[in-house]
């Protein structure tokens, strides 16, 4: 029993409490213009609407989240079958931040699609643009990028995007 506690302990501290799925509709975004922002062809969802979340489903999702949540941040192509591989090759901090500086701002893992992030600051929303680096099965790359929010709780309240 010991054993099966601290092994569910580990997995706890390991584990994110806030999930952003991202899908890339790689097909679509290979066909634009280089250096042209997409207006469509990113889909975000996170498992935290029950608390606030909103925008699911579109570039423009806004996260809600409780302080000392770990994040993580998963990209995947829509179309598995195509080939393509989707890598997130960057945050970059646009307004707020509730990462807290070095402590809790996005980090790559061993797989370069998923990031880990923790919030570390309360009662602040922070505005961030995610890159990606889509790779086709010819092995052409192409670049592109969307900008979210996110947004901690604070006392008393769900937070709003200011």
């Amino acid at each position: 029993m010991a054993g099966k506690l601290h092994v569910s302990l580990l997995y706890a501290v390991q584990t994110p409490q806030t999930t952003i799925s991202i899908a890339l509709d790689t097909a679509y975004l290979e066909g634009l213009q280089p250096g042209a922002k997409p207006v469509t062809g990113i889909y975000l969802m996170d498992n935290r609407i029950g608390i606030g979340s909103s925008n699911e489903g579109t570039q423009s999702l806004h996260t809600v989240c409780y302080t000392g949540d770990k994040i993580s941040w998963l990209a995947l192509p829509v179309d598995p079958e195509r080939g393509d591989t989707v890598v997130i090759t960057g945050f970059i901090i646009l307004a707020g931040n509730i990462f807290g500086g070095s402590i809790g701002n996005p980090q790559s893992t061993d797989n370069p699609a998923c990031w880990i992030g923790r919030a570390v600051v309360s009662a602040n929303t922070t505005v961030y643009q995610i890159n990606f680096l889509i790779v086709d099965d010819a092995k052409n790359y192409f670049i592109t990028s969307c900008v979210v929010s996110i947004a901690t709780f604070q006392s008393g309240g769900i937070p709003t995007l200011t």
